[in-house]
């Protein structure tokens, strides 16, 4: 069930528009009959395509780029921008491998890039990189931009070795204010539920074979998967204002999603809220932008033990007994499933709050300099509670732990950009700087053996046996540095080239690789405008041809650190009548650790025909990648450890 309530002031305007033709907008007004004559638009080569660090007309790209507008997206319940072009881009996966409302979608781009690292293309949203796609809800996005081969993506470096997401959101509509409130609600249902015996049929096999079951045939008929699944209900709820006026927009947005999973200790709530203002200054020559936002969510993961429980469990077996007490039982993979869905508890809380701020001056016709800056704090709330009263948490007479985490990201990015045209010659130059730095603290706590259980995780003191490791704390950082250059140059707009250039300094890597180069080239030919081809214009309206090699990198695996030797607790020593934690060599140095190394080799021919109803993209590519990160044993010595 869908709705959909959209009001817009001070005027009302019809939009007309058709696959092949130019969009019009017509404002009513006191008019009862409107006529209009929609003008056919060739495949919409003008159009805008985010690219890394600025903008591109679709024509113009020599690399391999899909860009999904808004009204591209998938149609129906979207929970994330990855369901807006979920089987819209060629090459790209996306599966979710459980039915957990919790579960993260896996993405891929033209295949896995790494062993131990994360294959996910890096995501960049408004221009700042790295977020997450919890980080924005649907349906403040405008469009996605999907960059594939490494001539493209080069220009992120070290962190785009599995392509990357390029996410713009949503801004207000000049002279007009609009307030829009969309709603849906959804219902989940268990499917291919697992075919076990009913508790007659059990019965009737027992019958059957002549075999006793009367220590398990307590009278119930039970469906263990019935019990501990069941109908998930969702809502969410979306509302934005925006608008702008002559030198100054804005556009304020909340979004609320409800999610039951359909077993019954699983659920997710989250919270987006976003803010956008813009400001035009010194004729136009400044363009000022702030934006913000705060995303929680509230969840628990499904346990998925209990999975094991309910096929186990014989359907003679009551949940409860008459007298309301649980039936349990301490045999090997044996126990009450639903008891412990009712009984434990895991509770996750996580928190992001972000502010971005941009500013671009043109300082002469064609050259504008723009620095971005951004922070953010991602906080996380773990709680973990196994009653004493279930087999899991038996043994220990009830185990609770607390752990929280923090991070910080401070960004900023100093951009140069020169645009100019000599008569058939078209000229872009892109220079920057990029400053990066993340903090990362955590603390763990647990206790065991509770006199009661109505604590919960809530108050650890109340545990009677602490023992060594059940407190812990770390903290880590690291930096990035980097510039980049890119050319774009076009000769008659028909032929292009483009070529980039970034050099990435992480803290991350070896003292004998701190930095790497990640350079690209691309070129693309226009056919359809040569003179030769004018014949054929009757059936193309686009026929480009593009080739294009770079080399990209992923360290999104590697933590911090792990280029340096370091200590670790190593036992006990004595030393003036007290036993005193030692502490040895626990990781040895590698002065060469970097990032795994992509390069991709592609070409492609796009073409469209008859006015854009038939349009797409064949493409060849080839990728290999190298120095793959891995933790492998070492021989001792001659190393320490």
């Amino acid at each position: 069930m869908t709705g959909v309530q959209t009001c817009a002031l001070p005027i009302s305007v019809l939009v007309f528009s058709f696959v092949g033709y130019t969009t019009q907008e017509v404002t009513v007004g006191t008019q009862s009959t409107i006529s209009i004559t929609l003008e056919e638009s060739a495949v919409g080569l003008d159009e805008i395509v985010v690219v890394g660090y600025g903008t591109q007309q679709k024509r113009a790209i020599s690399g391999s780029v899909t860009s999904v507008a808004e009204k591209d997206f998938n149609a129906g319940i979207s929970r994330t921008a990855a369901d807006f072009i979920q089987g819209k881009v060629a090459g790209l996966t996306i599966t979710t491998s459980t039915g957990d409302v919790t579960a993260q979608q896996s993405i891929r781009l033209r295949g896995t890039s790494s062993l131990t690292g994360s294959s996910e293309p890096f995501v960049v949203i408004d221009g700042v990189p790295g977020l997450g796609l919890n980080s924005v809800a649907p349906q403040d996005i405008e469009s996605i931009s999907v960059v594939k081969d490494a001539s493209a993506a080069a220009i992120y470096g070290s962190r785009s070795a599995s392509g990357v997401l390029l996410i713009t959101t949503k801004k207000g509509t000049q002279d007009r204010t609009t307030v829009d409130y969309h709603v849906y609600g959804a219902i989940d249902k268990l499917s291919n539920a697992p075919d076990v015996l009913t508790a007659e049929e059990y019965r009737q096999w027992a019958d059957d074979n002549d075999v006793d079951i009367s220590v398990f045939d307590k009278g119930a008929n039970t469906s263990w998967f019935d019990e501990i699944s069941r109908t998930g209900y969702s809502q969410n709820h979306d509302l934005s204002v925006s608008g702008a006026g002559k030198n100054n927009s804005y556009r304020v947005s909340v979004s609320y999603l409800d999610q039951e999973g359909v077993m019954m200790d699983n659920y997710m709530k989250r919270l987006n809220t976003r803010f956008m203002v813009s400001q035009k200054a010194l004729d136009n020559r400044l363009d000022l932008n702030l934006s913000g936002g705060l995303n929680q969510r509230d969840y628990q993961e499904t346990q998925t033990y209990n999975f094991v429980l309910a096929y186990n469990v014989v359907p003679t077996i009551p949940v409860k007994y008459e007298d309301g007490t649980w039936w349990d039982s301490d045999e090997y993979d044996q126990g009450n499933p639903v008891k412990q869905m009712t009984l434990n508890k895991f509770p996750r809380q996580t928190s992001l709050i972000f502010v971005n701020g941009k500013a671009n001056l043109m300082i002469f016709n064609g050259f504008t300099a723009g620095v971005n800056f951004y922070k953010e704090r991602n906080s996380r709330d773990e709680s973990n509670y196994t009653d004493s009263r279930t087999r899991q948490g038996r043994a220990e007479n009830g185990v609770a732990s607390r752990s929280f985490a923090t991070s910080d990201k401070n960004l900023l990015e100093l951009t140069l950009n020169y645009t100019r045209k000599f008569g058939s010659h078209d000229v872009n130059l892109l220079g920057g700087y990029s400053y990066e730095d993340n903090y990362y603290q955590t603390a763990f706590a647990r206790n065991r053996y509770f006199v009661t259980n109505l604590f919960g995780a809530n108050n650890l003191a109340a545990g009677e046996q602490l023992t060594s490791g059940d407190v812990t704390s770390s903290a880590n950082m690291n930096k990035l540095i980097s510039f980049f250059g890119r050319i774009n140059y076009s000769l008659f707009d028909r032929y292009i080239i483009s070529a980039t250039l970034r050099r990435d300094g992480s803290s991350k890597f070896g003292p004998n690789y701190k930095w790497g180069t990640f350079p690209s080239v691309s070129a693309a030919w226009r056919l359809i405008d040569e003179p030769f081809m004018a014949n054929a214009k009757n059936i193309f309206d686009e026929l480009k041809l593009r080739v294009g090699y770079g080399v990209s990198g992923n360290q999104s695996g590697l933590n911090p650190y792990q280029s340096l030797s370091l200590y670790g607790s190593s036992g006990l020593y004595y030393d003036n009548g007290a036993w005193h934690t030692a502490y040895a060599v626990s990781q040895n140095p590698n002065p060469d650790l970097r990032w795994d190394s992509t390069s991709m080799f592609n070409v492609g021919v796009d073409f469209s025909v008859l006015n854009a109803r038939i349009n797409g993209t064949i493409e060849y590519y080839n990728k290999v990648t190298n120095d793959l990160l891995y933790n492998y044993s070492v021989p001792v010595p001659p190393y320490l450890y």
